[in-house]
């Protein structure tokens, strides 16, 4: 209360220091009120991006109090007047793209590598959600068909506007209109850690991944112990992102479950200290994200579409991931230069659009979920070996097989370099069923003879397969 009294005063005085001379009209610049409420209300929005839904919606969470405090309604009316219908709105529909990147210490710190499309329905107070994947091959406008992980850096660069053309894609491959646009770096997970001075985490099977991301396109190793460990955000953010741990963490469900983990010991660091009836906390944490987000929504905009989101509960939310499996809308292919696309099986983007557009069509609870363990197919082990003079090809396929559910073992370049032909050789015997899954995603040929030089990768590394990558 201290605190709100302070910034009302200081509002008052910023307001007798403004105001204009005599016979004269004010210029119509944002206030900082304006400006100072606008960038709170899409913090808040932003939390939807690190936060599981369960937390965000809860009866006792975050949005979920937002939408019912009568101080921010009183906030809004003050400054923008009556409520503004929001896009969509009239329609039954809001579509908002979400999007993660790197930032600046990060390679390819524009590439936005998570992707979803999140759809409101204000008459059922429906949400759905769909992950979009960074592989997808879409045309972008003026830059001609690439992954669609590229466009908002594509965008940035020309006109420093990546959100608009990444909506546009979307809306194109979707046939849906994009309205609204976050786009958040992922800089600000670390820093809300190391704010909180770490997360206590029970990591319940050990791995090790020797091709997490280091600099200068290099790679490193990391290692998580089983157990219970405290992370600071440097160590926690390396256990979210790893994608070629051993130990069958090496898939997207294996990553997922991590990140659901680490979110869940935010939030339980943050209930133990009570920090959200902490100002000083909180001031902090809107200081981290107020630099590290970005949107195109009006102040309006933002307090309306926080409100109705405070509306929405768990068993409301529809979620779908667009994958290469055999029930899945999309197939893998390798483009000419060796990298790994996802293209429509169909050969056009007709059966993704009808899933999204008909995503509130399913029942409420569609939240997708991994089969469990006794019936997940065994991941194959295979090694990686560059037969070419393609730079980062073997590190690019190893990194697509892993999400494929392969366990990498090792990666680097072959004893020659002039394969025209990907070449996949095999331990004795081979797995029919896993080599039948390699060739589909690498387009690979099976070799008989495994050369001399190749013997001693199986017998020290008891691999599968090791694939040589052709050009």
């Amino acid at each position: 209360m201290f605190l709100l009294l302070q910034y009302k005063n200081m509002q008052i005085d910023l307001a007798k220091n403004l105001q204009p001379e005599p016979n004269k009209f004010p210029r119509q610049i944002p206030s900082r009120k304006k400006r100072l409420t606008f960038r709170i209300v899409v913090f808040l929005l932003a939390l939807l991006f690190f936060f599981p839904f369960n937390i965000i919606f809860s009866g006792n969470g975050l949005l979920t109090n937002f939408g019912k405090l009568s101080f921010w309604e009183g906030i809004g009316r003050l400054i923008i007047g009556k409520e503004k219908i929001l896009k969509g709105e009239l329609f039954d529909r809001i579509n908002v793209l979400i999007l993660g990147m790197g930032g600046a210490e990060h390679e390819g710190p524009f590439l936005t590598d998570t992707i979803i499309l999140a759809s409101f329905k204000p008459s059922t107070k429906q949400l759905g959600l769909i992950s979009i994947p960074r592989d997808l091959y879409v045309p972008i406008p003026d830059f001609g068909w690439q992954k669609i992980n590229s466009a908002n850096a594509y965008g940035m660069t020309k006109a420093n506007d990546g959100g608009a053309l990444t909506s546009q894609v979307v809306g194109n491959v979707f046939d849906l209109p994009v309205h609204y646009w976050l786009r958040v770096d992922f800089n600000i997970f670390k820093d809300v850690i190391d704010e909180l001075g770490g997360v206590d985490v029970n990591v319940e099977k050990g791995f090790v991944d020797y091709q997490y991301p280091g600099p200068n396109f290099s790679y490193r190793i990391v290692k998580f112990d089983a157990g219970w460990q405290t992370m600071d955000g440097t160590h926690a953010l390396e256990f979210v992102r790893s994608r070629h741990g051993t130990n069958g963490e090496d898939s997207d469900f294996a990553r997922s479950r991590r990140q659901q983990k680490i979110l869940l010991a935010i939030k339980e660091k943050v209930n133990e200290k009570n920090l959200l009836s902490q100002p000083l906390f909180i001031l902090k944490i809107y200081n981290i994200f107020r630099n590290n987000i970005s949107s195109n929504f009006s102040l309006s905009e933002s307090i309306k579409l926080a409100k109705l989101l405070g509306q929405v509960t768990e068993e409301k939310i529809v979620t779908k991931t667009l994958n290469a499996d055999e029930n899945g809308p999309l197939q893998v292919e390798i483009g000419l230069d060796g990298a790994y696309l996802l293209k429509p099986k169909t050969g056009n983007f007709k059966e993704l659009a009808k899933i999204a557009q008909n995503i509130f069509e399913a029942p409420f609870t569609q939240e997708e979920k991994p089969p469990p363990e006794a019936d997940q197919p065994r991941a194959g082990t295979i090694i990686v070996l560059n037969g070419t003079f393609i730079q980062n090809l073997a590190r690019d396929t190893s990194e697509n097989l892993a999400d494929a559910g392969w366990q990498v073992l090792q990666i680097g370049n072959a004893p020659t370099r002039d394969y025209k032909k990907t070449a996949i050789f095999a331990a004795e015997p081979a797995d029919k069923k896993l080599l039948t899954d390699l060739q589909k995603l690498t387009g690979g040929e099976l070799i008989d003879e495994i050369p001399d030089e190749l013997k001693s990768l199986f017998e020290n590394n008891q691999t599968d397969f090791i694939i040589i990558l052709g050009k």
